[in-house]
């Protein structure tokens, strides 16, 4: 019986992980502050959006007096204003551009962007401006205080040129940031902990799975002009159209660097995919054409692979690209296990994985066994039974006593003491088998299928495919099952399915002769490693799934889905 197009596609599609981060993200809940500020450092001036919660009005005087009793805009910001900014040293004197009375905005409570829906807690939201006669090498941030120390809540965070400085942090005390104007993605604060999370120029990333091993580059193509020539210039935009050529002639530089040897031998690096991405500290994602890209906060993502028989024992990654600027480089090997990061530097540059997991890491496969239509009998059971019944029968006819104690005695001991079992064959045509008695078959069918995509040859899929789906939907659901196991919003990442949980499987009335129909409700759970992270996502479904006996093997016939749902997401 034909698939339908709810079938098995969707299944295998939409278990799918989502994009969850899983480097560690330290979490600060500064977005949640009551008061917000973010600053926009610009050559010609610095712009400043306020967001004054309520209950922190108190602690801008001034400034707030100013504000609300403006009659137009803009109007000078009042000397000794309760935040402000020094360059090189001098106070800077600004203008209040404009204010309004709103809910405050919601933010992610990781990354600080805005979310769609706003707080129930109103606030001023003030919009200063500082002009900047020259462009400063450093800038002192400071807010309402005493004895040194904040006297508001306020989280903040400043963008030079348009690059984030900083992760949503408080702003607890003055702060000094040193500003780069040359190529603003080395601008930092002073203070280590109000550093970004990818504050990296070069990132490096392996990943050991069966039958691959994936070199992956995250690099900004402004800081690669250094070592081959490209067509970069910090703070123009990429135009789309030249987008293709510099990805190519990237992925042409990066074949070569970086070396890595696999068990001894160097094997030659096949490109997979590259990319421009977007990265954040929830998702990584790739640009799509209709997004700008500036030359400044470019990202590229490269992934090499290296095809390997099963699971190589030994894996080395040379770095091999450092200069003045680039004198630590993150990294980690990734494996079944999880990564282990690590930084590299010029005097310890290699990237070392070891194949230290126990127990086989290859692509399982469940033996599929027909569905249980028959019930089970104790064999020592059995046999005690009937034992028990011929001394009965000889102590009715001996009139003993004794006799009769003994076989009940044989009848206990046989009903009470475990024993291996025989299965009774009932035809189906009598009994169809229960949910119940069903499970293990639907089980190693759904897991069979899902794991066969683990395997990298088509060919190899293709066989193992074969064993599970009937062909009659075969070679449909093939072709369309290496398109739904791809994110598309990651370039193409593949997905391998780890686990298949079965929830609840009920029999249901068979749709043709030969076949058997179920109720089934399962969890599925993919993964995916890529551009350094690691996605989880467990999907739950419902579906009515026909088997048949084909050639002599229990196949899944058909497969609609009824329900799906999204469970559980992690890092």
């Amino acid at each position: 019986m034909p698939l339908s197009a709810r079938g098995l596609l969707p299944v295998l599609a939409l278990v799918l992980p989502s994009v969850a981060l899983a480097d560690a993200v330290m979490v600060t809940r500064a977005m949640t502050a009551s008061t917000i500020m973010e600053a926009f450092v610009e050559e010609d001036a610095i712009l400043v959006e306020l967001e004054i919660g309520d209950r922190e009005v108190a602690g801008f005087p001034s400034l707030v007096e100013a504000a609300t009793s403006a009659k137009e805009f803009p109007v000078p910001i009042p000397p000794g204003s309760e935040v402000s900014f020094l360059a090189d040293g001098t106070r800077l004197r600004g203008s209040i551009e404009r204010t309004e009375r709103r809910k405050k905005v919601e933010r992610d409570e990781v990354s600080g962007e805005p979310l769609p829906t706003a707080t129930a807690e109103e606030g001023l939201f003030v919009v200063l401006r500082y002009p900047l006669r020259r462009q400063p090498r450093t800038l002192v941030f400071s807010p309402p205080s005493k004895d040194g120390y904040a006297v508001a809540d306020i989280g903040f965070v400043v963008y030079h040129r348009g690059v984030a400085v900083n992760d949503f942090r408080y702003l607890a005390a003055s702060e000094r940031l040193q500003l780069d104007w040359d190529d603003p993605f080395y601008s930092r604060f002073e203070r280590r902990t109000l550093k970004r999370q990818f504050d990296s120029p070069m990132n490096i990333f392996l990943y050991v799975e069966p039958f691959e091993v994936r070199k992956e580059f995250v690099v900004r193509p402004l800081d690669l002009a250094r070592f081959t020539e490209l067509d970069v210039q910090p703070h123009e935009p990429i135009p789309a159209d030249r987008r293709d050529a510099l990805l190519a002639q990237i992925a042409a530089f990066l074949a070569t660097r970086a070396p890595v040897t696999i068990d001894g031998a160097q094997p030659e690096p096949i490109l997979d995919r590259i990319h421009f991405l977007k990265r954040g500290l929830r998702m990584t994602r790739v640009v799509t054409s209709d997004e700008p890209v500036d030359g400044t906060s470019a990202i590229v993502g490269a992934i090499f692979v290296y095809p390997v028989d099963g699971l190589p024992k030994d894996v080395r990654l040379d770095w091999d690209l450092f200069d003045e600027r680039i004198n630590s480089v993150p990294g980690s090997a990734t494996d079944e296990a999880g990564p282990m990061p690590s930084f590299l530097v010029p005097d310890d540059s290699q990237l070392h994985w070891v194949n230290y997991l126990k127990g086989s890491t290859q692509p399982g496969e469940l033996e599929v066994r027909a569905p249980k239509s028959h019930p089970s009998i104790p064999i020592g059971f059995s046999i005690g039974l009937i034992c028990a019944l011929g001394l009965w029968l000889l102590a009715w006819r001996r009139r003993s006593w004794m006799l009769g104690h003994a076989a009940v005695a044989i009848a206990v001991v046989a009903w009470l003491v475990p024993t291996p079992s025989v299965d009774i064959p009932v035809p189906s045509k009598v009994r169809a088998p229960s949910g119940e008695e069903a499970t293990p078959t639907i089980h190693a069918l759904l897991y069979n299928v899902y794991r066969s995509l683990d395997f990298r040859d088509e060919e190899v899929v293709f066989d193992r495919l074969a064993q599970s789906l009937s062909g009659d939907v075969l070679e449909r659901v093939y072709l369309e099952m290496r398109k739904g196991l791809r994110l598309e919003n990651q370039g193409g990442a593949r997905v391998r399915v780890r686990e298949v949980d079965l929830l609840e499987v009920v029999a249901s009335d068979t749709p043709e002769a030969g076949t058997l129909r179920y109720r089934t409700k399962w969890n599925a759970t993919g993964s995916v490693g890529h551009w350094g992270h690691t996605h989880m996502r467990t999907n739950q479904y419902d579906a009515q799934i026909t088997l048949a006996r084909i050639g002599g093997q229990w196949k899944i016939a058909d497969i609609e889905i009824l329900q799906e749902q999204r469970v559980v997401a992690a890092l």
